[in-house]
């Protein structure tokens, strides 16, 4: 299996270079170190990493500001790291889309536990929107379909189940989905005007 690549997103020479070595001495692979917010976003749209640790308090841009940034052009797990483990803090990165938090000097033994959580936590995520996307695109086409009906029962004075099976008897015979075939007749009857 292949290592977990992680971009580490923090200023201080001395903490990063102390993570960058725990990390590769647990077995992880840290493909890049970032010095600002900013240079954090360039990296990790760049390097694609699997995971990110972001230091909350980073120059140019605060790791809050860049994980968001991050989160809504490419999303991937992101650890913040702070020294400060205040309410006002937390609520930051909670807010930033951090699926964990670690208090600095942090110690060796809390990074594969932190690592794995938030790994595991973000394919929960992803799956979920991917399972809320697949329902709405579901929901969608129901109401092509509903909408596309009504039409052929007017049109054609159809009752509910032959127009669904006039409907579906299309989408077989041009290998096309019902959904794209109930959008059509939308169109079509739009642009006669009902």
């Amino acid at each position: 299996m292949a290592a977990i690549r992680i971009l580490i997103a923090e200023d201080n020479d001395l903490v990063s270079l102390t993570l960058e070595e725990q990390l590769r001495g647990l077995g992880y692979d840290v493909i890049g170190i970032a010095r600002t917010g900013a240079e954090a976003i360039t990296l990790a749209n760049r390097l694609k990493p699997d995971l990110i640790m972001m230091d909350i308090r980073m120059p140019e841009m605060e790791g809050t500001e860049a994980a968001a940034r991050i989160r809504d052009q490419m999303p991937v797990p992101i650890i913040m790291l702070t020294a400060y483990a205040d309410k006002d803090t937390v609520r930051k990165a909670e807010a930033a889309g951090a699926l964990a938090y670690l208090v600095k000097p942090v110690n060796e033994v809390e990074l594969p536990p932190a690592i794995n959580i938030a790994i595991a936590r973000f394919r929960e995520i992803q799956s979920l929107r991917s399972h809320v996307n697949e329902l709405e695109d579901s929901l969608e086409a129901r109401k092509l379909i509903e909408r596309a009906k009504g039409i052929l029962m007017q049109r054609l004075g159809l009752n509910e189940r032959d127009a669904y099976e006039r409907l579906r008897q299309r989408a077989r015979d041009k290998r096309a989905k019902m959904k794209d075939i109930a959008q059509a007749i939308i169109e079509a009857e739009e642009l006669l005007g009902s």
